[in-house]
């Protein structure tokens, strides 16, 4: 005599359907492409909020942490447009003249372009040859420069409100006394 089957209900409806129109889009993006997609959002903001602020590392000034931010991964880039401009005989004070001030912009774009390209090799390239571990690895360090992206974003924020007067002294002693008009 044959089993009889046991009725099972329907399958629910997915889950993306009630999410909205870009919910089974979404859905398809993986850790690593989430992670890269953080890290641009936080390069793309740090290279605004430094724009047309000096390049100056040596000296005492909140913009430096967005700039050491931007230097992690944007330098390799402008140290290669560097020397093709000596190689093809640019006139480097042309480009030293024309990014004066608009560094950090430059920085912001070597930096997504870096991010760019090593998502792109990454993702189709690695993934094909070696599987997805590679990936993984490559999600934790963005993840780890996303991190530290916004711990800089957050140190920017601390000093320039310090500097601009905008905190109060932690201890009463440290606070100025009031000017008194003193007249006789």
């Amino acid at each position: 005599m044959p089993k009889k089957k046991k009725k099972t209900a329907p399958a629910p409806a997915p889950a993306t359907a009630t999410r909205g129109p870009l919910a089974p889009y979404l859905m398809r993006f993986s850790r690593f492409d989430w992670a890269a997609l953080l890290l641009a959002g936080v390069i793309v903001l740090v290279s605004l909020l430094a724009a047309n602020h000096p390049y100056s590392l040596s000296q005492c000034d909140p913009y430096g942490f967005l700039l050491w931010f931007l230097l992690v991964l944007g330098h390799l880039p402008m140290e290669f447009a560097e020397f093709a401009a000596k190689l093809t005989g640019a006139d480097a004070n042309a480009i030293e003249t024309f990014m004066e001030n608009r560094e950090a912009l430059l920085l912001g774009a070597c930096n997504l372009l870096m991010l760019g390209i090593s998502w792109a090799v990454l993702r189709f390239w690695v993934l094909k040859r070696w599987g997805a571990e590679p990936l993984r690895i490559a999600a934790i360090f963005y993840h780890l420069l996303f991190f530290w992206g916004v711990i800089q974003l957050l140190c920017f924020f601390a000093v320039k409100n310090w500097s601009d007067g905008k905190v109060n002294p932690l201890h009463r002693t440290l606070k100025k006394p009031p000017i008194e008009n003193v007249r006789k």
